[in-house]
C-alpha cells in the first residue's frame, strides 16, 4: 500500500505498479495543480482530491477517514510519501506516529 500524501497527483508510482495487483495506492492531492495525468490516475485505487485553499482541520478530518476506507484494504505494507516538507507534512507526520 502506497499513502502519498504531497500536493501533486502522483504519476510515479502509478504508472510503475499500473499493472501489479499487489499494490493498493492511496492519493491525496489538489486537483488543481500539476501533472492532472489522467492516465496515471486510473491506477490509483482512492483517489481523494482536494481543492486549492483546504483547510488543515479540512485537510486532517479527511485523510482520518480515507485511512479508515482504506484500512480494509489487505495490503498491510504501508509507505507514506511525502513531497517537500512543508508545515503541513510535518504535521501530518506528527499525527501518524
Amino acid at each position: 500500500m502506497i499513502i502519498d500524501l504531497d500536493a501533486h497527483q502522483g504519476n510515479g508510482h502509478e504508472m510503475d505498479f499500473a499493472h501489479d495487483g499487489r499494490v493498493y495506492i492511496l492519493d491525496m492531492y489538489n486537483t488543481e495543480i500539476y501533472p492532472q495525468d489522467y492516465e496515471a490516475r486510473r491506477y490509483i485505487h482512492q483517489r481523494v482530491e482536494l481543492l486549492s485553499g483546504v483547510s488543515t482541520k479540512e485537510y486532517l478530518e479527511r485523510l482520518d477517514k480515507e485511512l479508515e476506507v482504506c484500512s480494509l484494504s489487505d495490503n498491510h505494507h504501508i509507505i507514506f510519501k511525502f513531497g517537500a516538507l512543508s508545515s503541513l507534512d510535518l504535521l501530518i507526520a506528527k499525527c501518524i506516529k
